[in-house]
């Protein structure tokens, strides 16, 4: 009865909100290329009053004891939700107004309606991040893809796109090459070992190193820009790191090589997939003047996923 009760109530309370903001947000984006802050903080508001109000019922003993489960975990989620929407306004991978709606999204929907798998973690809002940037980097990725193929490939002047396809693609400074994947290398294992020294605080934020992965590839132009810059010391840095892994967080020899070699994997990997990936939009981005999809409906589309998986 319990398990039933509580996502009728959320349907009920929050679920109606979240589809009249979506649905007004989406429109506005699609029409004006606009967020409103009035319907941003009317969800923010909204979602307040109804933890206060149930607040308040429970200390009177009358109800409330299925709203406020996990109070305190949506307290710190909306917290880390707030700086982590910052921190992509900051690096400007979203506007403000996205960033207000991801916050706004974050507060209306209650810890236990993220999967049952999720919920637990301190950021659960993270899977509303990537239920937002999956879908989109995903069409955004087949929509370039396809203009590739169709604008190049397929075009009768062969030898012109073999000398931009080396332009884009070939052309790498191997200096910096490497020191953009020693940069990733130490930050992969810096938080490795982070995640071994305040185990219960940050697995419940952090997982595992997946979800680092993903965050890495939508700020590695970012982070690229400081590893350049900090060669030398990344180096000797990723030395002393490597020391302090093997003699005070590996618990093995077997253990200190396959993180070692995990992480350089990773590393790897970002190289690999982040720059081809940026190209490959690139093409696109550059020779297209009209408006990609707004994003207010990339993030209606994520609070939906979040909502009823």
């Amino acid at each position: 009865m319990q398990r039933i009760f509580k996502p009728v109530l959320y349907n009920i309370i929050f679920l109606p909100v979240i589809l009249l903001i979506g649905f007004i947000t989406s429109y506005e984006d699609i029409t004006s290329s606009r967020i409103k802050n009035k319907w941003v903080f009317s969800g923010l508001f909204y979602s307040f009053l109804v933890y206060a109000f149930v607040w308040v019922s429970y200390g009177l003993g009358i109800f409330g004891d299925n709203l406020l489960w996990n109070f305190d975990k949506w307290c710190i989620n909306l917290l880390i939700s707030s700086i982590t929407a910052y921190l992509l306004w900051h690096f400007k991978t979203w506007g403000a107004g996205d960033a207000k709606l991801f916050i706004c999204y974050s507060a209306l929907i209650p810890m236990g309606q993220y999967s049952r798998v999720y919920f637990d973690y301190y950021f659960a809002s993270f899977l509303l991040l990537l239920a937002i940037f999956i879908p989109a980097t995903a069409f955004l990725f087949l929509k370039s893809i396809a203009y590739f193929i169709k604008k190049f490939i397929l075009s009768k002047d062969r030898k012109k796109t073999i000398v931009l396809i080396k332009e884009k693609l070939v052309k790498i400074d191997k200096k910096e090459l490497s020191a953009v994947m020693l940069g990733f290398f130490v930050f992969f294992l810096s938080l490795q070992i982070l995640r071994y020294t305040f185990y219960n605080l940050l697995n419940k934020i952090l997982p595992n190193q997946n979800i680092v992965l993903l965050i890495s590839l939508f700020l590695f132009q970012r982070l690229s820009g400081i590893f350049k810059k900090n060669a030398n010391f990344l180096l000797i840095f990723s030395i002393a790191l490597i020391l302090y892994f093997g003699f005070k967080t590996a618990y093995s020899w077997e253990h200190f090589f396959l993180e070692i070699g995990s992480m350089l994997i990773r590393a790897m990997f970002i190289m690999a997939a982040a720059p081809v990936f940026k190209k490959i939009i690139g093409f696109y981005t550059e020779r297209s003047s009209r408006k990609t999809t707004p994003f207010a409906l990339w993030m209606f589309f994520g609070a939906l996923i979040s909502w009823f998986i």
